[in-house]
């Protein structure tokens, strides 16, 4: 065959293309360490590589979030651990205090040192993380806790409602003074039994209406009836418990109703009216108060008293709630279907903040709500724990506190007072805290169990993709030498082949 010039020009011209293509290949490699530089290079490593990336992406974002979690769990932890030390140095007091060698002088300091504990309980409950209440449960933007006097003494308010509407309150203060006061702000009860039957009945009337508008979805149809049975059920704890009473207390009342009524129907036979079980339970109790007044030292005879009063009280009650004709089987019933719904109520009010930290739904709750370490209520938190102790140490031997019955009624109760007393307060104070420290140690282990698997996945991740992406630099500089050297022959070539013929086509 033949071999013209302009055979000979193309081919030297296609070696030198093809030498300076593999060339620039090599230096992109070499430059920018990765085998392909564009998706149409290696399209099976281009789809691995999307995939590990996103993975890695994934991890590092989880990771971020891990890492906000502890910071906001330590923060936790410490104030949690500082107001313990509160509670451990208010509960050495009192003890001090209590004994009989305490003078009045002494029990005037012991007071000062209390009320600067209850300042510093206060402000060890507004501690922030990153600018955030961590005890406000959503409402991270506003100090939760905050100390007011009223006119029946002082109150510490969460989120801007009362802890405990009903007291503790000074026996000097009047009935007529509390009653006032406790009317005048009954909304103003933190998670109230009013405000949780209130946004059961808007649920029930949004399910409702989701029901009505497709008539054809059972489904539907069956959650506006459980929203139905929600909200009833509030509505009837609010005449049972008191519209004011606190959510937490009234599920821990119906809990012990429904225990008092259970036990009942062992005693009295589930098919006995609640008239005639009220009836013979007060008998009952009758017997047992005449027995513990005639041996007033025996605390037995007193325990047994005091447990047949609450009998006789519930069941009572339980006349009043559900009808004397009805059997002790079918209140009991009702009263679990009431506990069931108070304590699922109480529940949905939680406000968790969560993080996600991984894969299948890693979702960890992050922050510890405040009344779940000092409590709520009347009588029933850290702050009702310091007022009564101050009283106490200013000589006072009882409390006034103030509830709402059935009918709407504010009744005030005088309870008795002593600083030895306290000391069984303080301790069920300090339970709380540990419970809380224990809760959220629990989830502090679970944060850094993943935080240690998310570092695993990252390095495992890390691989596979520097595997599938990175190039081999020696093997890289390898091939960038010799395409080197393959472009310089291919020149060197060219000149000497292209280089007659174009003096021949110029001369």
């Amino acid at each position: 065959m033949r071999i013209t010039n302009n055979m000979t020009m193309e081919s030297t011209l296609n070696n030198i293309n093809a030498a300076a293509n593999r060339l620039a290949v090599a230096n992109a490699a070499v430059s920018s360490e990765k085998k392909i530089q564009s998706a149409s290079d290696d399209p099976v490593v281009a789809t691995k590589a999307i995939t590990y990336r996103s993975y890695v992406s994934q991890i590092t974002q989880y990771q971020d979030n891990a890492s906000a979690a502890t910071g906001w769990q330590k923060a936790t932890d410490t104030a949690l651990s500082d107001l313990s030390d509160v509670i451990s140095s208010a509960k050495e007091l009192a003890t001090e205090a209590a004994s009989d060698t305490c003078s009045d002088t002494d029990k005037a300091s012991i007071k000062t040192q209390i009320e600067s504990l209850q300042t510093q309980a206060v402000s060890i409950m507004n501690t922030t993380y990153s600018g955030r209440y961590i005890f406000g449960g959503y409402s991270t933007s506003e100090a939760p806790y905050a100390s007011t006097s009223t006119s029946i003494g002082s109150s510490v308010t969460y989120k801007g409602d009362y802890l405990s509407l009903g007291g503790v309150v000074s026996s000097d203060v009047s009935d007529d003074t509390i009653k006032s006061f406790y009317t005048a702000n009954t909304s103003s009860v933190y998670d109230s039994l009013t405000a949780a039957s209130a946004t059961a009945l808007t649920a029930y009337n949004t399910a409702e209406s989701l029901a009505a508008a497709s008539p054809t979805d059972t489904v539907l149809a069956a959650k506006a009836a459980s929203a139905k049975t929600t909200s009833d059920t509030l509505a009837a704890a609010v005449t049972t418990y008191g519209g004011s009473t606190n959510l937490t207390i009234a599920a821990a009342s119906a809990k012990t109703d429904y225990n008092t009524l259970t036990t009942a129907v062992t005693t009295y036979g589930g098919t006995t009216t609640l008239s005639a079980a009220a009836a013979t339970a007060l008998a009952a109790y009758n017997t047992a108060e005449a027995a513990a007044t005639a041996s007033s030292s025996d605390t037995t005879l007193a325990a047994a008293a005091t447990a047949a009063k609450t009998t006789s009280d519930t069941l009572a009650a339980a006349v009043t709630t559900y009808g004397g004709t009805t059997t002790l089987s079918a209140a009991a019933v009702a009263a679990k279907t009431t506990s069931d719904t108070l304590a699922g109520a109480s529940t949905s009010t939680d406000q968790d903040i969560k993080y996600n930290i991984g894969f299948n739904n890693g979702d960890v709750t992050v922050n510890t709500e405040g009344q779940d370490v000092v409590g709520e209520g009347t009588g029933n938190n850290l702050f009702d724990t310091f007022s009564k102790l101050l009283l106490a140490l200013d000589g006072d031997t009882s409390y006034k506190t103030a509830s709402v019955d059935s009918s709407g009624s504010v009744t005030v109760t005088t309870n008795s007072l002593s600083i030895s007393g306290l000391l069984t307060d303080l301790t069920t104070d300090a339970d709380r805290v540990e419970s809380a420290q224990a809760t959220l140690g629990a989830r502090m282990d679970y944060v850094d169990s993943v935080t240690s698997s998310l570092g695993d996945a990252y390095t495992a991740y890390k691989t596979l993709m520097s595997d599938n992406e990175d190039v081999d630099t020696a093997s890289a500089a390898t091939e960038q030498t010799a395409a080197e050297y393959s472009y310089e022959a291919a020149l060197a070539v060219g000149a000497k082949a292209i280089s007659k013929t174009l003096i021949d086509y110029t001369g």
